[in-house]
């Protein structure tokens, strides 16, 4: 009996790779465009690739009989997460090294004839390094979008991991400020855009309605990020004490790892979803004129979101941006923990690590209370536990106060989710390629990168002068002008991110 049963879904796997062979050739010669090309083929391999999903998670099917395919899928998504967690430690390690490094380099530097002190020069430097990366990836990160497409997932992969791998290498062979600074760049540049790489590799596992299966990995990928940065920055604090030579050194080790875990273990998920008609040796090629004209409409590609796609993807772009806002502070925040809590640095590094936990526990629980809540209303509920923090912040000078609510609202960080999942839905169904969807959402991230520290400089500085100068009023609005500068002249930052909060719970019960 169980011969027989090999033998029919045997036969049904080749009647059904001869139907899609079937409709490919047919799509092929109907003369349509690429992109409907790509959403057509797309369609008519998502009842397979539910069925491979669906034995993936655990479905009533006998472990026989799972296809190639599903293994693929399986050995992809495990690849991914390890990954993930292997390249995040390794960045993560290095990330607060150079500040010391490049301080103690400068230090022991002749050349250094400015009135300024070797920190404050560091500081300029890694600063300068933050914009520069980050108008970078708005200009690359749409190219990189085009690439993903035309090339598939698995060698761009590869090839950023080996070079944080090599950046690494080089400041252990040669440490200086050069090399450090070209470390940090590469560290940075490669971080974002392997977040394009994972969530196009997402995108392709996961379609149609599957959208909470979707926020499941995606809460998991979460997750082992939160563990990597967390493991990550402390063995860097520790390794740091040695010398950079030696933190380096590890996390080259650790982002050689997850280079030849993505070499070796991972498949590429654009062959697993598109026939072999729209990935000939012609569409393979390499278009030097799209790629120009891709770069040359790099800054308009960071608003593509907000206008190219219809209304439903601008409300949700919309939303992302307003959920996304709060994460690029800068220095706002450590600044404001300083000067008015009074925190030092290892109090402020205890304040990081508390938050990470808190974003590891969040993310491993989040795919069992998406279960019971569903996508929609745990977006909800991420967007209310999200407002605790700055509320607070707002009306206590107490930081322990501060930290308490933001550990009730521990689902925050995932407010993002469901976002994204709605996002990444949406183009799925209208034949958006995930590379170019990411890409264009990459960019304006970008952009927001820019032009939020700047933003949240303004209002703390403003607000500070605001509360200082107010006591400088006539008589009779004296107590009035204390009582509202004293309580949010400084803390404006906050009430910005209170009221994007409020909008993104508007926007998210009426949209999704």
């Amino acid at each position: 009996m169980m011969v027989s049963t090999k033998h029919a879904l045997l036969l049904a796997s080749l009647l059904v790779l001869i139907l899609n062979n079937t409709d490919a050739r047919k799509i092929s010669s109907s003369g349509i465009s690429t992109r409907q090309r790509h959403h057509l083929l797309h369609r008519s391999k998502s009842n397979v690739l539910s069925s491979d999903l669906y034995k993936l998670r655990g479905g009533a099917v006998d472990v026989d009989s799972s296809t190639t395919a599903s293994t693929h899928y399986q050995r992809t998504i495990t690849a991914l997460h390890s990954t993930s967690f292997l390249i995040v430690l390794s960045t993560s390690m290095v990330a607060f090294t150079p500040l010391p490094s490049i301080t103690r380099h400068l230090t022991t530097s002749v050349s250094l004839s400015s009135s300024a002190s070797p920190q404050e020069h560091a500081v300029k430097i890694l600063s300068l390094i933050s914009a520069a990366s980050a108008a970078v990836e708005l200009f690359l990160s749409p190219l990189l979008g085009a690439l993903l497409d035309r090339f598939g997932r698995k060698r761009p992969s590869v090839l950023l991991h080996s070079l944080i791998t090599l950046s690494n290498l080089g400041v252990v062979l040669h440490p200086s400020v050069h090399t450090i600074c070209i470390s940090r760049i590469i560290n940075v540049l490669c971080s974002g855009f392997l977040i394009i790489t994972t969530q196009s590799i997402i995108g392709d596992l996961f379609s149609g309605t599957q959208k909470d299966q979707m926020g499941t990995v995606l809460g998991r990928q979460a997750a082992l990020i939160s563990s990597g940065f967390l493991f990550g920055s402390l063995l860097g604090g520790r390794l740091t004490e040695y010398g950079e030579r030696t933190a380096y050194g590890c996390a080259s080790i650790f982002s050689a790892f997850a280079a030849l875990n993505a070499a070796l273990a991972m498949s590429d998920t654009l062959d697993l979803t598109t026939s072999s008609v729209s990935m000939t040796d012609e569409t393979k090629s390499l278009n030097w004129t799209s790629l120009k004209q891709a770069l040359l409409e790099a800054p308009l590609s960071s608003v593509q979101l907000l206008f190219h796609y219809g209304s439903q993807m601008r409300i949700l772009a919309l939303l992302l941006l307003l959920q996304s806002a709060p994460m690029y502070m800068g220095d706002v925040f450590q600044v404001f923990a300083k000067e008015e809590w009074g925190l030092k640095p290892n109090d402020f590094g205890k304040i990081v690590a508390l938050f990470g936990v808190l974003g590891i526990f969040s993310n491993t629980t989040l795919s069992l209370i998406v279960k019971q809540l569903g996508l929609r209303t745990f977006s909800l509920f991420a967007i209310v536990s999200s407002l605790l923090f700055p509320m607070t912040a707002i009306f206590t000078n107490n930081y322990r106060h501060v930290l308490i609510a933001g550990s009730i609202g521990l689902y925050a960080g995932a407010q993002k989710v469901g976002t994204t999942t709605a996002i990444t839905s949406l183009a799925n169904e209208r034949g958006i390629p995930q590379g170019q969807l990411q890409g264009e959402k990459a960019s304006m991230l970008a952009l927001l990168k820019i032009i939020c520290p700047v933003i949240y400089s303004a209002l703390y500085l403003k607000g500070k002068e605001w509360s200082m100068n107010s006591f400088d009023g006539a008589e009779e609005n004296k107590f009035a002008l204390q009582m509202i500068m004293g309580k949010f002249g400084k803390k404006l930052p906050f009430v910005l991110n209170c009221t994007l909060g409020v909008i993104a719970f508007i926007v998210t019960l009426q949209s999704m």
